[in-house]
């Protein structure tokens, strides 16, 4: 990884010795690489009141290992609530996407899932917004 000024600027991946780059290598480079990223991305969040619906969320992905849980759909319905309650800010799947280090596409179809689900009240077509339901709001508080 190559920094300027504290800045992330450069990543090179390398097989070792006679290896080859796999899916699974490369997967587990980027996760090496996302992980303090996104530590400092939701550190930067704090301030704004976003960092526990974020954190938890983060943490409900990495124990679910990449699984759609009940958990995981929860926790990202409570954060999406909180996220898209922060006045001016209109970047709700990104900033979901950043805390768990998937892509937007990847956020914007569980979000789909957790609405369908019963976890997150449903909106109009194509319009963003929502809020937590109780079913939600349970499972976060029981299984935290």
């Amino acid at each position: 990884m190559g920094r300027d000024n504290g800045r992330l600027v450069e990543v090179t991946v390398k097989a070792v010795g006679d290896g080859e780059l796999t899916l699974e290598t490369l997967n587990a480079a980027f996760r090496t690489i996302m992980e303090p990223l996104r530590r400092s991305a939701v550190q930067q969040r704090r301030a704004a009141g976003q960092a526990d619906g974020l954190v938890a969320l983060a943490r409900a992905w990495d124990e679910s290992g990449g699984e759609i849980t009940d958990r995981y759909l929860a926790h990202l319905a409570v954060a999406y609530e909180q996220v898209s309650r922060v006045p001016g800010h209109r970047a709700v799947n990104e900033t979901l996407a950043d805390a768990i280090g998937r892509p937007v596409g990847t956020v914007k179809g569980h979000v789909l899932r957790a609405r369908k689900a019963g976890f997150l009240s449903p909106t109009g077509m194509g319009r963003g917004g929502g809020a937590a339901t109780e079913e939600a709001r349970k499972i976060v508080a029981d299984q935290g």
